[in-house]
């Protein structure tokens, strides 16, 4: 009994350190968003892809609070509440919704692409997502 568990004891260990040994580095990908204030009602914003070697990808969103037909914008205000904002306000939050289905529709992409959110951070009108995929996922 006294063999077999001592047996069992070194399979064990060199089974731990040859898991130890194996490299398992795991690969990261960030997303930024940035959204900055012009002097008019415009705003500029942008999505960025830093891959893992460090190449990126910058897409500019120009978000023009007066490109959007009114009928448009009041089209998407629900109206089981009253809506006391005026017409501009109106636009600006239409243009903000637009770059935010632009924002889930590449997150969801990555997640297609087997890309795991680690964390999220955000700095006043900056919004950065760090993504990991695991080498072993990536085979």
């Amino acid at each position: 009994m006294r063999k077999i568990t001592c047996l069992l004891g070194l399979l064990l260990t060199t089974s731990i350190a040859f898991a130890q040994r194996q490299s398992t580095s795991s690969r990261y990908l960030m997303l930024v968003r940035e959204l900055e204030q012009t002097v008019d009602t415009n705003q500029r914003a942008s999505l960025t892809v830093v891959q893992p070697d460090g190449t990126f990808k910058t897409e500019e969103i120009q978000v023009e609070a007066t490109a959007y037909p009114a009928k448009m914008v009041n089209a998407s205000i629900a109206r089981f509440t009253p809506d006391s904002t005026s017409r501009a306000s109106r636009r600006l939050r239409y243009g903000h919704n637009k770059l935010y289905q632009l924002e889930v529709k590449k997150l969801n992409e990555l997640s297609a692409e087997g890309w795991q959110l680690v964390s999220t951070t955000q700095e006043g009108s900056t919004t950065r997502y760090l993504f990991r995929k695991d080498a072993m996922a990536a085979q």
